[in-house]
């Protein structure tokens, strides 16, 4: 049943093209500006600043799969097909894990691709600072999605979601601003706030599935 709700909610996001504009629009921002600041005042000013590029790169995807999240559970309860759902021969837990493993491929996907495609082009990053930036993406996903999950359940209205989805950006991009330096020096450090925020995730993600549960 989890891959039957799965399947079915892949087939609601591929319906919709207007959901994968906000992927495309972040790496050609990026590759914008970088092209102006480089223009403007010479390679010299990018200078030490690929790793920042390509780890901001990769968290900028986090919040982009927002909207969806955001529509999982707020917006069956906007269109009032939330109860019909829980009455619906499938389990709740069934229905929950179908709509959060439908949420996640898209922003891991792209953020991967786009880092590995930026590492690529600039081949002075070392092996250890793209694996942190990955790994520090992908625990920015999780982390994103999940509570995005949560004030899905907790919201009346898919506007009131998402718009509570982009408070969470601003600390994301404060650590990444102020922290990028360590995060991208220090592998063991970078591994463990992995696996602290797998831990989180996990947390958030059983409370999620306890509250619909038991809704």
């Amino acid at each position: 049943m989890v891959l039957h709700v799965l399947k079915h909610e892949l087939r609601l996001v591929f319906r919709e093209p207007r959901f994968w504009i906000p992927f495309i629009i972040p790496p050609v921002i990026l590759a914008a500006s970088q092209g102006v600041a480089v223009s403007r005042y010479g390679v010299a000013i990018m200078q030490g600043m690929d790793g920042y590029m390509m780890l901001l790169l990769g968290c900028l995807m986090a919040p982009m799969a927002a909207p969806l999240a955001a529509d999982s559970f707020a917006g069956e309860r906007e269109r009032n097909s939330l109860e019909l759902l829980q009455l619906s021969p499938v389990k709740p837990a069934q229905l929950f894990w179908g709509k959060l493993l439908a949420i996640l491929p898209f922003s891991l996907a792209f953020a991967v691709l786009v880092q590995l495609v930026y590492w690529a082009a600039h081949p002075t990053i070392t092996g250890a600072s793209a694996a942190c930036a990955i790994l520090v993406a992908v625990s920015a996903i999780f982390l994103l999605n999940a509570f995005s999950l949560v004030l899905s359940l907790k919201a009346k209205t898919v506007r009131s979601a998402t718009q509570g989805t982009v408070f969470l950006v601003i600390p994301l991009l404060l650590v990444v601003q102020f922290f990028y330096e360590r995060l991208l020096s220090d592998l063991m450090m970078t591994i463990a706030a992995f696996l602290a925020s797998m831990v989180i995730c996990a947390l958030v993600i059983a409370i999620s599935l306890r509250r619909f549960t038991s809704m």
